[in-house]
């Protein structure tokens, strides 16, 4: 595996991220206390001293008289009559209603001063620390400045801390889909890859985790591949020397056919003749397999496929002495892998006929549905057992003793399940009256 690149951790990254956001901070408060200077120096704003000044100022020298202030007069006031009437006031509501009840009692606070002239009246000045707008336009339309002023340094911050954090989140994502790409591959088996370096201490060695199942991985499937080819080459290998003894086999009955021979022996032969024509159509079956090509659907007669079922299975139950009751009330055709599915339902033909006494009868029958078309076999044996009615469609399962695996490997119905897949259709097996029976269920 090749050297990983230098990488940080997790917690280098956080430091990182945390350190940019209170240099972040440092920044945004630098820029808005020169910002606040500036206007407070060009006389766009006051500061938060000159409401108290502007008061200091109006009362200097104590008059005698209240003489009214401008419009930039910043702190809020009320003049009072001898009798408490209300002679002026720059203020109305509940902040003038505050002036009046401080004209009823005396107010220790700072940013609150009682003055009364000669002729008795009597005036209340309130003020805040804070700054406020120059131009009384602002001033009356607008928040204090101050306030707008600290809204705009946390937005301001708020704008750090959101970028950062996308930026962090970015950073992390990235890494972070580097394992969703691994997982994809190694899914899909696609294992020739060299796994990235994502940077981050933690991640990487998560990702040197997954390097090493992904070589694991990789030298465990070439392994199988390479077994999987040879066994594919050994049983074309065996398919093929097949050939050579059941040609030998087929001439030799064509041969004993051209013979007088009995009845009941010419019977005998022919079946030994349909016999290895299935036996050929198997062999020419397994080579196409181990070729790589498999059969494609056609269009075909499905009586004709039902009744070529009958004399494919006949023989084999006239040798067990066991009568096949066939009823044909197939219709039509269908898209279909013909001799895949003739081998599967001989597959389940041959089985009932095999767990079915000698004089007792194996049902074929082919019929239309509502929703497609159906085979059904029956037959007078011992049916299935309950295991065998969950299991039996499972590879190389051979444990039902009611249906006994003499002679058996457990692939027939195995088999016909998997064409019935193929040909999305539903393969159940269940317990009737007379015995055990398989539905082929195709829409």
């Amino acid at each position: 595996m090749a050297k990983r690149q230098r990488s940080v951790s997790l917690s280098f990254v956080l430091l990182r991220f945390a350190i940019v956001m209170l240099g972040c901070t440092l920044l945004c408060s630098m820029i808005w206390f020169s910002g606040l200077s500036r206007f407070q120096n060009t006389g766009i704003v006051y500061r938060g001293i000159v409401p108290s000044q502007q008061v200091e100022k109006m009362l200097a020298g104590k008059p005698e008289t209240f003489h009214s202030p401008g419009e930039d007069f910043l702190a809020e006031y009320a003049l009072f009559g001898k009798n408490g009437e209300v002679l002026e006031c720059n203020v109305k509501g509940k902040k003038l209603k505050a002036l009046k009840d401080l004209l009823q009692e005396e107010s220790q606070e700072a940013d609150t001063l009682r003055y009364t002239y000669a002729d008795g009246s009597t005036v209340i000045f309130h003020w805040y620390y804070r700054a406020e707008f120059a131009d009384p336009v602002l001033r009356n339309r607008l928040p204090p400045f101050e306030y707008l002023w600290i809204a705009t340094f946390f937005a301001a911050v708020a704008f750090c801390v959101l970028g950062n954090t996308l930026w962090l989140r970015r950073r992390l994502a990235a890494r972070l889909k580097l394992f969703s790409e691994v997982s994809e591959k190694v899914g899909a088996q696609e294992l020739d890859f060299v796994i990235p370096h994502a940077g981050i201490r933690e991640y990487d060695q998560a990702l040197d985790a997954m390097e090493h199942m992904r070589e694991a991985l990789y030298s465990s499937l070439s392994s199988q591949w390479a077994a999987q080819q040879e066994r594919e080459a050994e049983i074309a290998a065996l398919a093929h020397d097949l050939k050579t003894p059941l040609t030998l086999v087929g001439g030799n009955a064509e041969l004993l056919l051209e013979e007088e021979l009995s009845e009941n022996g010419r019977k005998m032969v022919e079946k030994i003749l349909s016999g290895n024509e299935r036996a050929k159509q198997y062999v020419a079956s397994l080579l196409e397999t181990a070729a790589g090509t498999e059969e494609t659907f056609a269009y075909t007669s499905l009586p004709a496929v039902f009744e070529e079922l009958c004399r494919n299975t006949t023989g084999i139950a006239e040798t067990k002495g066991v009568r096949l009751q066939a009823q044909n009330g197939l219709e039509g055709g269908a898209e279909i892998q013909k001799e895949h599915l003739l081998r599967a339902l001989g597959n389940v033909v041959q089985n009932a006929i095999e767990h079915t006494p000698a004089g007792k009868n194996v049902y074929l029958e082919g019929s239309m549905t509502d929703n497609g078309w159906q085979i059904v076999v029956r037959d007078e044996g011992e049916g299935f057992s309950k295991a065998a009615l969950r299991h039996a469609t499972e590879r190389l399962w051979r444990g039902d003793a009611a249906r006994g695996a003499d002679g058996h490997n457990g692939l027939g119905l195995w088999f016909a399940a998997e064409v019935a897949k193929t040909h999305a259709a539903q393969l159940e097996l269940r317990n009737c009256k007379t015995g055990g029976m398989v539905i082929f269920s195709f829409r």
